[in-house]
């Protein structure tokens, strides 16, 4: 597992990304002009990129708490968050939006009951690099 601190919605949660799972994907978007012409060549109108992260995070054991405020933050019924991911040699904070999640009971230890597992899908809200001409 990688230690990672997620950041979204500009709080910082202590948490364990699982090693293969961290995924960043992303769709080339277009506009209404792109289509198949009379000649049959498809023509895109590029509107720009948009980022998708999927993750699987677990909590750290020394911070408990973390994992349950992340929890929380992501199951709010909200239309999006702000969330800070790395991307390439950097980092992208973008507006994304959650359609839903999961994590496992997995028992109770010292009278606090253990979730972890918990699978994510962040989606964003809008392009994140625009086409350029």
């Amino acid at each position: 597992m990688n230690f990672m601190t997620l950041r979204v919605d500009n709080v910082s949660y202590r948490v364990r990304v699982v090693y293969n799972t961290f995924v960043r994907a992303w769709n080339l978007i277009e506009g209404p002009n792109a289509g198949d012409m009379l000649s049959g060549r498809h023509e895109r109108d590029l509107v720009g990129t948009k980022y998708s992260y999927s993750m699987e995070i677990e909590p750290d054991p020394r911070y408990q708490s973390d994992y349950d405020a992340l929890v929380d933050a992501l199951s709010a019924p909200v239309p999006s968050h702000i969330i800070t991911v790395p991307n390439g040699q950097s980092t992208l904070t973008y507006q994304a939006m959650i359609e839903s999640g999961s994590d496992v009971y997995r028992g109770q230890l010292g009278g606090q009951r253990r979730w972890g597992g918990l699978t994510v899908t962040f989606k964003a809200i809008s392009v994140n690099r625009e086409a350029t001409a």
